[in-house]
């Protein structure tokens, strides 16, 4: 009796983990057709944007979208060409926190990182090679590497209709303005490399610090800004 009790006990936890998976399934559908749906209408409202070139109050609309499409192409080229351009663009952002700090700042900064819990901030690193290792750990952390392959991968799925494609392009245009106004430094330095357009696929992970400033930042302000990035 008893083992059949154990039998029923176990056929209902197993019955209670296929719910959960099929829940969960169901969540990833629901959020995919979501975001789907999201896409699809930036991408309409675009080209019906669009019909502001035949109104002449609006062309200065018209001209920012053509600019905007035309970035945005040239940022493809370089994800085609250079298929290194994300540990570019973080490292520029992490060459502009190490910017002009001394020795001495560098090492409060790694003892700082070391008391929150990292394994990358040895004191015997040097400026160069710390902040080579911080990018590297940003770049292969779990949320970047989630955020470019799921929006490499949305590229590639809703490339073959023009509001799909439009769709990612008001939404890289969105998070270009977005960094623009939280941090015009990091988007000038990214607009000089023709890639501030593909900013949206790191913004993510780079966007835990719109609220952060370089500018009388304290050490252990600089260590959190880091840490944030890594986990």
């Amino acid at each position: 009796m008893i083992q059949n009790g154990s039998i029923i006990i176990t056929k209902m936890q197993a019955d209670r983990m296929l719910a959960l998976r099929l829940d969960r399934a169901l969540q990833g559908v629901k959020k995919q057709l979501l975001e789907q749906a999201e896409n699809l209408e930036q991408g309409i409202t675009r080209l019906l944007f669009y019909s502001s070139c035949f109104t002449d109050n609006y062309q200065d609309v018209c001209a920012q979208q053509k600019q905007e499409d035309t970035r945005f192409l040239e940022g493809l080229v370089q994800l085609v060409k250079h298929r290194d351009i994300i540990h570019v663009m973080v490292e520029i952002y992490v060459e502009q926190i190490m910017n002009n700090l001394d020795s001495s700042r560098i090492s409060n900064i790694q003892r700082s990182m070391m008391k929150m819990g990292s394994s990358i901030a040895t004191s015997s690193l040097t400026n160069q090679s710390f902040s080579g290792l911080i990018t590297a750990a940003i770049c292969y952390s779990t949320g970047m590497s989630f955020s470019v392959d799921s929006k490499l991968s949305a590229i590639s799925a809703i490339a073959v209709t023009a509001a799909g494609m439009y769709g990612r392009v008001q939404l890289a245009a969105n998070a270009a303005n977005r960094l623009k106004i939280f941090n015009s430094i990091y988007y000038q330095a990214l607009y000089s490399q023709e890639l501030e357009m593909m900013y949206f696929l790191i913004e993510p992970v780079m966007s835990r610090n719109d609220h952060f400033s370089i500018l009388m930042a304290s050490d252990d302000e600089i260590a959190s800004a880091i840490m944030r990035l890594i986990n």
